[in-house]
C-alpha cells in the first residue's frame, strides 16, 4: 500500500502530523507493507530565495493579527507538539522559501533516505534556535549533521535546476487533486486525509485503505501454455 504525504518544511502542522501518522503506522499490523513517500508543496512559492523572516511577524502580517496573537498561536502549537513528544521553539524561529529543501528531499528519496532528510529539516526548523532559511551553508550543515555526504549535498544545493522538475511535478499533482493546504495524505490514490489529524483517525484511514486493496485475481486454470522464469512451455512435436 502506498501513502503519499504532501508537506512543507514551513508548516508546523506537517511537523505535528508526521509524528501522529508515524505513531499510527507504528501500531499498524501491516506497517512493513506500507510505502510512504513525501511529496513537495510550497506554502509560499513567491517567497524570495536567500531571504528569511521572523515567523511571528510573518503570521501577524499575513493574517491581520497582533504580534501577541501570533505569538500565542505559536505557544499553542508548541504545546500540541510537546504533547505529541516533539520539541518546538515558540519564539525566534524564521521562515522563508523552501524550494531548495524540497529539492534535497527529492534527491534523498532516490536512495531511500527521504525520511531522514525530512526529520533533519523539521528539527532544524522547529527545535533549533539557529535560523534555517536563506542560507545554502545552513542547509548543508543540517544535512551533513544528519549523515549525508557534504560534497553531494553542496552539489544539489548549488545547482538550482537539480530535482526542480520533480518538485514541480509533485506540486502539479497536488493542484490536480485540489489540495489547498498541507499536510495532505493520500492512501493508494483512493482515500485522502487533510490536516494533522489525531492518531486514531490515521489508524482508521490505514485500516480502511488496507481493506480496500484490490485482491489478486483467481486463476481458473493453471495448465495453459505460458512463459515463465524457466522458459516457455513449447509444445513437443
Amino acid at each position: 500500500m502506498q501513502v503519499e504525504i504532501w508537506t512543507d518544511i514551513n508548516c508546523p502542522f506537517c511537523y505535528l502530523g508526521k509524528k501522529r501518522f508515524n505513531d499510527a503506522l507504528a501500531q499498524f499490523a501491516d506497517a512493513a507493507a506500507v510505502q510512504v513517500t513525501h511529496r513537495s508543496f510550497e506554502l509560499d512559492p513567491t517567497s524570495p530565495l536567500g531571504e528569511s523572516g521572523d515567523v511571528v511577524e510573518h503570521i501577524a502580517k499575513k493574517y491581520g493579527r497582533t504580534l501577541e496573537q501570533a505569538a500565542e498561536g505559536e505557544r499553542q502549537l508548541g504545546a500540541a507538539a510537546n504533547e505529541a513528544g516533539l520539541e518546538y521553539i515558540t519564539s525566534g524561529r524564521d521562515g522563508g522559501n523552501s524550494f531548495d529543501m524540497h529539492r534535497l528531499l527529492q534527491w534523498a528519496a532516490g536512495f531511500g533516505r527521504q525520511e531522514e532528510m525530512l526529520d533533519a529539516l523539521y528539527l532544524a526548523n522547529f527545535a533549533d534556535e539557529k535560523p534555517l532559511f536563506g542560507s545554502d551553508d545552513r542547509l548543508v550543515e543540517v544535512a551533513v549533521a544528519a549523515g549525508f555526504d557534504e560534497a553531494a549535498v553542496r552539489d544539489v544545493v548549488a545547482d538550482k535546476t537539480r530535482f526542480a522538475d520533480d518538485v514541480r511535478r509533485d506540486e502539479a499533482q497536488a493542484q490536480e487533486f485540489g489540495v489547498q493546504g498541507v499536510p495532505f495524505y493520500v492512501f493508494d490514490r483512493k482515500y485522502a486525509v487533510s490536516g494533522a489529524q489525531p492518531v486514531e483517525l490515521f489508524t482508521q484511514a490505514l485500516n480502511q485503505a488496507w481493506d480496500a486493496r484490490p485482491v489478486a485475481p483467481q486463476v481458473l486454470n493453471a495448465d495453459g501454455d505460458a512463459c515463465g522464469p524457466d522458459g516457455c512451455a513449447v509444445p513437443q512435436a
